[in-house]
């Protein structure tokens, strides 16, 4: 597995120097608890899951399904789901499953990222809309879940030379996929991590001058109140304009390349 690691920052330090004869200066007091708030709370968007429940996943999938085909492993992902809310909440639904390979087909990728792999459901989706030459980059920040998710799509029957896992901050990952992975464009993007994170992963994808105009984002949680300032954002940019919405997946086509490369 080929993974990427960064280890976390300090913030502390630096921020806390508030106290004044024992006393804690109020407006000081606010501003460290929003850099406490900010830096070091899990966002409630991230769906981390417990280890022992992605264990227990992937025995079931391991036992359950038939190894090599996508499907059957993606039914093991839903007959498990049937019984554990956490694992069916990182799951799509059947309309948003629709949705997501018809979205992937209108634009054929050949290079596609995703952003928040999780148990690697939505990558064995994808993986199979993708043709025999196309590049699969899935990204998930957490150790465990990363192992766990690269397991799951080896059983599902794709190959190294089809996918890289990457365990890395995602737009950790976005800004090095031209200088170390060789990637000159993407063709599709799903983004499914913590949606109040997902303005800073788009302006890192239209800096990055991997995108053209063409390309398809889509984002899931679009329902989700922290998901405001994303919609917000697109609905003002010049470079974005919003295709279609399923079930809380908003498609969103960039519409102008700000950059030229050779395809």
């Amino acid at each position: 597995m080929e993974h990427t690691f960064t280890g976390c920052q300090a913030f502390m330090a630096s921020h806390y120097s508030v106290l004044v004869t024992g006393v804690l200066v109020p407006l000081a007091a606010g501003a460290a608890w929003a850099l406490y708030r900010y830096h070091f709370q899990p966002s409630d968007t991230h769906r981390s899951v417990d280890v022992k429940i992605q264990q227990a996943l992937r025995r079931y999938v391991l036992i359950e399904s038939t190894h090599g085909k996508p499907d059957c492993v993606l039914q093991a992902f839903k007959e498990y789901a049937n019984k554990d809310r956490v694992i069916k909440g990182l799951l799509f639904t059947v309309e948003q499953d629709i949705f997501l390979e018809e979205a992937a087909k209108q634009c054929y990728p050949k290079t596609t990222l995703v952003l928040g792999t999780q148990c690697g459901y939505s990558p064995i989706r994808l993986l199979q809309c993708l043709p025999s030459d196309g590049m699969l980059y899935a990204v998930e920040r957490e150790d465990s879940m990363a192992e766990s998710a690269e397991e799951m799509i080896l059983v599902a029957g794709f190959k190294h030379n089809q996918f890289k896992l990457l365990c890395q901050h995602p737009v950790d990952v976005i800004h090095v996929l031209k200088s170390q992975f060789g990637v000159k464009k993407l063709d599709f993007v799903l983004m499914d991590y913590e949606c109040d994170q997902y303005v800073e992963g788009l302006l890192a994808l239209t800096e990055s001058g991997i995108l053209y105009s063409g390309t398809l984002i889509l984002a899931n949680n679009r329902n989700h109140p922290t998901s405001k300032n994303f919609i917000q954002y697109i609905e003002g940019a010049e470079d974005y304009r919003i295709v279609d919405a399923c079930k809380g997946l908003l498609k969103v086509e960039y519409v102008q390349s700000k950059s030229l490369w050779s395809s």
